[in-house]
């Protein structure tokens, strides 16, 4: 069996386990919630494993993703806001928030003497934890339940949804699939800024442009994953090393892998959230389980 083979099996078998699997019996209504969350599922799995594939190419950096950039939180941060002022997720209020902290710790990074690639790590984690407080407070202020806040804070796929939050998911699923097909097509220039900035400014890359366009493209993704399912880390972190492993660093093949594994992976995390205990867990917690060790791993290699 190719690899290509392999990993989109394993999708086919994290849906199913998502459909088969759970403390409920399967009929025609559970079934179509369960749909509902795989669909949910691979696109928050895929955009999260495809943008941490990007951000680690274009920083150059093993851990980097959204979440440790504080670009995820900040897309929380947005969106309580968001419900507390118009009273729903809104996808323009939780990319302001990924896009307005992503450039923050940006900026943080870059005041400092030393290393960008750990001052980016220190800044994003720093200010991801400012970010989760705010969430916090804003949400207890406004008299939200605790479970909604814990939701957004860690990420929830079983969201029910009235028939204009549908539309508006609609509208943000083929927004965000033409934004990673815009990401993919310029995978050659994203090869080459993995070599360094100086390297692709050498070989004809408009380096400051191009940077610019795919921080604002994987932001606006994050925003999006957000508004719909809330803060979900690590999906990125994890995914992206092992379509590296899997098919090399190139990303014409690595980022189509890191979408299908991140899938895959959100799916069968999704399963476990649901199964593990008596009450469902959102689904943020298994992927912090999994990501946090792999993390201090990657970190004492390096």
């Amino acid at each position: 069996m190719s690899k290509t083979a392999l990993i989109v099996a394993l999708l086919a078998g994290a849906v199913g386990a998502a459909i088969l699997i759970g403390p409920a019996a399967l009929n025609a209504d559970i079934l179509q919630i369960r749909l509902n969350r795989v669909i949910l599922g691979i696109f928050a799995g895929g955009v999260l494993g495809f943008c941490g594939a990007v951000l680690q190419g274009l920083f150059n950096n093993p851990l980097v993703e959204p979440y440790t950039l504080g670009s995820a939180s900040g897309a929380a941060l947005g969106a309580a806001l968001g419900i507390v002022t118009v009273g729903f997720l809104n996808p323009l209020f939780a990319f302001a928030g990924s896009l307005g902290v992503g450039l923050l710790v940006f900026v943080i990074a870059r005041s400092h003497a030393g290393a960008l690639r750990d001052r980016l790590i220190l800044a994003g984690v720093i200010v991801s934890f400012l970010c989760s407080s705010l969430v916090m407070i804003i949400m207890v202020m406004s008299g939200r339940e605790l479970y909604e806040i814990l939701y957004l804070l860690m990420g929830y796929l079983g969201v029910i949804m009235n028939p204009g939050q549908r539309m508006m998911a609609v509208a943000v699923l083929v927004l965000s699939l033409a934004i990673v097909v815009y990401i993919y097509r310029h995978h050659r220039e994203l090869d080459i800024l993995s070599q360094g900035a100086e390297t692709a400014s050498g070989l004809g890359v408009d380096t400051p442009r191009m940077s610019r366009n795919l921080f604002f493209a994987t932001a606006l993704l994050t925003g999006f994953v957000v508004s719909l399912v809330g803060a979900i880390g690590f999906v990125g972190l994890v995914i992206p090393h092992i379509a590296k492993r899997l098919f090399g660093p190139k990303h014409l093949r690595n980022l189509p892998a890191s979408f299908i594994l991140g899938a895959a992976f959100l799916l069968f995390a999704d399963t476990l959230s649901r199964t593990i205990t008596v009450y469902e867990l959102p689904v943020g917690v298994v992927t912090s389980l999994i990501g946090v060790p792999f993390f201090i791993y990657l970190y004492s290699k390096r």
